[in-house]
């Protein structure tokens, strides 16, 4: 999903509306912040892992991965 698109379907809702992003084992969080960050590309493949790694310096142990850059909601 691009900004863009977020943007859009953000566009459908209550502006008032809380945002809320998964917990670690459960339950929810508020967001509190957006950055952008590099990722490596598929580099897990456990399914309890998300497909792309962030941080420093795990980034480095990919150096064959494509890095790319994208919106994180933290």
């Amino acid at each position: 999903m691009t900004v863009q698109e977020l943007i859009n379907k953000l566009q459908q809702f209550d502006p008032t509306l809380p945002v809320v992003i998964n917990g670690y084992e459960g339950g929810v969080y508020l967001p509190k912040d957006i950055n952008e960050i590099t990722m490596a590309e598929n580099v897990n493949n456990a399914w309890y892992y998300g497909p792309h790694e962030i941080g420093w310096p795990e980034l480095m142990d990919y150096p064959t991965h494509k890095k790319f850059n994208g919106v994180y909601i933290s």
